[in-house]
């Protein structure tokens, strides 16, 4: 598994706002897409949110927009670990346009255990593990980030 899952997806005639981009809110839901692909490709699938009663909530987010987006448009979304440890990880992900870097974000994630009351609790050690083989590989995408969020004990 490449430390880079891509997403793609169409703009919507709907995302676009008086000024003839992509509205600012826009941006934050195409990377939550791209962010639950991430989420069910490493395991944090429906069936493990089902079975175990955990979920993934986002913490902190920062996006950065770079250029506008236009009706029409597809996006694609490259998004990668870049810090983890039991219980946290962050995401950084870049949303192009015609290989034209349009937007980038980045989120502080949690494992999150729902039962009896949402609890931040370590993920499962399988995963854990996919993340650490996924963080020893060199990726390009983790030296573009513009602000960087850590992880603190």
């Amino acid at each position: 598994m490449l430390n880079e899952f891509v997403f793609k997806l169409p703009v919507k005639s709907e995302w676009i706002d008086y000024n003839k981009h992509m509205q600012d809110a826009y941006y934050g839901l195409a990377f939550s897409y791209a962010v639950d692909d991430f989420q069910d490709c490493v395991g944090f699938d429906k069936r493990y949110r089902a079975q175990s009663g955990c979920t993934i909530y986002v913490l902190e987010d920062h996006k950065f927009y770079l250029n506008e987006v236009k009706q029409g448009s597809q996006l694609v979304i490259r998004t990668s670990l870049v810090d983890t440890d039991k219980k946290k990880f962050i995401l950084h992900s870049e949303m192009s346009v015609q290989d034209t870097l349009v937007a980038t974000s980045e989120m502080l994630q949690a494992h999150i255990n729902t039962n009896p009351k949402p609890k931040v609790t370590e993920m499962p050690l399988e995963i854990y593990e996919t993340f650490n083989k996924l963080l020893e590989q060199r990726n390009k995408v983790v030296y573009r980030r513009r602000r960087k969020l850590f992880l603190k004990d």
